[in-house]
């Protein structure tokens, strides 16, 4: 069997440096983020708003064409939030948007460039004012496929697969 010259330690400073990353620039922009999470290229992922609950041992893979976005854009104080659940995985390319609530449950997978809101963002006739809100609901073991999309008032059952 041949040996492996690759330089292991390279990989071990590239994913420490990750991970203070995270720690300082993206976890106090969350309001929660669960032990043992993994964010690869996390200077990819943009975070706006608050609240926005991570739960633990989660994966974001972001990459520089294809940039994770999840946000939290709310008309009032009392609503907006995004809470996903325990061992999810986001992949490149994912947009979630939330005005009410969206709630993405525990072992559940979002494939690239998915889009979930629950919104519409702007009314059809008066674009200055807030469009229709209905809550995105996720259950748990969700597999979300690629280019899927999500809209408004939304619920998946548990064990689904999601197609676009």
């Amino acid at each position: 069997m041949r040996k492996d010259h690759r330089p292991y330690y390279l990989k071990k400073l590239h994913t420490r440096i990750q991970d203070l990353y995270v720690k300082h620039f993206i976890k106090p922009q969350l309001s929660s983020l669960g032990a043992g999470f993994t964010f690869m290229k996390p200077w990819h992922v943009k975070i706006f708003g608050t609240p926005i609950h991570i739960g633990k041992y989660a994966t974001l893979i972001a990459s520089s064409d294809n940039i994770i976005r999840i946000s939290v854009w709310s008309n009032s104080a009392d609503k907006g939030s995004i809470h996903m659940g325990n061992h999810c995985m986001i992949c490149p390319g994912v947009r979630i948007g939330s005005a009410e609530r969206i709630n993405i449950g525990d072992n559940c997978m979002i494939a690239s460039n998915s889009y979930i809101a629950d919104s519409d963002w702007h009314d059809i006739y008066n674009r200055t004012t807030m469009g229709k809100t209905a809550p995105v609901d996720i259950a748990d073991n969700v597999w979300v496929g690629e280019g899927a999309i999500v809209c408004k008032g939304v619920s998946i059952g548990e064990n689904s697969i999601v197609g676009a």
